[in-house]
């Protein structure tokens, strides 16, 4: 029994990913309602929600936003399991940034930009502050393309540097305690559109990491 109700929890969470990201959309169709589900909480204010206290705690996601966490929470509260939204802190690649170190006087500067110029490398320009300047020579989505940037600076006899950007984001846990003697879910990996979801072992009590869920 045990066994089959792991694989029917993995088997409603399949199906969530699927109907989600992956199932075919009809124009004839109507837009479905927005789900009722309850309302995201902080790990630390719902400890009472997880489950029974002999069981051990498992995390699934990453969900890139609340309203994809609290369909699949439905879902996981559908199959018998109380989840526990956890938003964590993360960061996430922002281009690939090609640059010179800058000459130390403006006169210089204007000669390496326009040997540049002469070189084919047409978005060169000056940035940053006295003491601080950098010859930027184009920021990339890609770092195959930023790597043929810096090979073609390179052929002037010039020694560019490449600079992986990252910004903050966020992304949302459920948290939930699985019943004693279930088989385990740790590893667990399943595609949901571009976003691959897996289960992990809750991590040790902390908060430096979590921030509130607004529902």
């Amino acid at each position: 029994m045990r066994v089959a109700f792991f694989v029917l929890v993995l088997v409603n969470l399949a199906f969530f990913a699927w109907a989600q990201w992956l199932a075919p959309k009809e124009a004839s169709l109507p837009i479905s309602a927005r789900v009722d589900a309850p309302k995201l909480q902080l790990a630390t204010e719902a400890t009472a929600e997880s489950g029974g206290a002999n069981g051990s705690c498992v995390t699934v996601g990453p969900f890139p936003n609340n309203e994809l966490a609290a369909r699949a929470r439905q879902t996981l509260i559908d199959s018998g399991y109380a989840a526990t939204p956890r938003q964590v802190t993360t960061s996430e690649p922002d281009g690939f940034w090609v640059y010179l170190e800058a000459p130390t006087s403006p006169l210089q500067e204007r000669r390496l930009i326009d040997r540049l110029t002469k070189g084919g490398i047409r978005d060169a320009q000056a940035v940053g502050d006295v003491g601080a300047r950098r010859i930027s020579l184009g920021v990339f989505s890609d770092e195959t393309r930023a790597a043929l940037q810096s090979e073609r600076v390179a052929k002037l006899g010039l020694l560019p540097q490449i600079d992986a950007r990252e910004k903050p984001g966020s992304a949302i846990w459920l948290d939930l305690t699985l019943k004693s003697g279930s088989p385990p879910l740790e590893g667990q990996k399943f595609q949901a559109g571009e976003t691959e979801l897996e289960f992990r072992a809750c991590p040790a009590p902390a908060t430096t990491e979590e921030e509130p869920v607004n529902g």
